[in-house]
């Protein structure tokens, strides 16, 4: 994998000069930044800089963290606690439950961006960590693939190591399947 910064650098330069184009090769204008998972501190320092120069540059920016969206439709619904007594006693199907409720939100937040947006600028998807090991990305971004479209763009930071065939695997552990995204890597 390149280094850090270099990625940043050309996915600054595609969201100024490139984004029209981001969805030619692809169908979506989604990008995916890989970076190790030790580097985590760095890319969200990354990412904030790169929020801030876009902005200057006069484009729009939403920030979606994933923080907490697996749990946030428990604590709405002031479920949380019972969910956790739940887990404790492994309860079967609890696991399908909490990724469907989390799917949802995260999902809703991405179009709520989107909707923000409204189909100019860009959307950052930031603490993908957070998600695992309940949630996969793909379906969600499927699923938001016919509402975000170019000028718009989607930027999701994925932390992911590369196995020894040099297949990506997210935190080391789930194999990477989602193709769509154009990779920076």
């Amino acid at each position: 994998m390149r280094i850090l910064r270099e990625k940043f650098e050309e996915l600054e330069e595609l969201l100024l000069h490139h984004r029209r184009q981001l969805a030619q090769s692809t169908g979506v204008p989604f990008v995916r930044l890989v970076y190790r998972p030790e580097e985590e501190q760095e890319c969200q320092r990354k990412q904030q800089t790169l929020a801030r120069t876009l902005r200057k540059k006069g484009l729009a920016v939403e920030i979606v963290s994933c923080r907490g969206a697996i749990f946030a439709y428990y604590e709405q619904s002031g479920r949380l606690e019972q969910l956790f007594a739940l887990e404790a006693e492994g309860t079967a199907g609890l696991t399908q439950n909490i990724a469907r409720h989390g799917a949802q939100v995260l999902k809703e937040r991405i179009l709520q961006a989107a909707r923000l947006l409204a189909g100019e600028g860009i959307i950052l998807l930031t603490d993908v960590a957070f998600v695992y090991p309940y949630l996969e990305l793909e379906p969600i971004l499927d699923a938001c693939t016919n509402e975000i479209r170019a000028p718009m763009a989607l930027v999701f930071f994925y932390p992911a190591e590369e196995d020894a065939a040099g297949d990506l695997r997210f935190l080391g552990q789930r194999p990477s399947s989602y193709y769509r995204a154009r990779p920076l890597v």
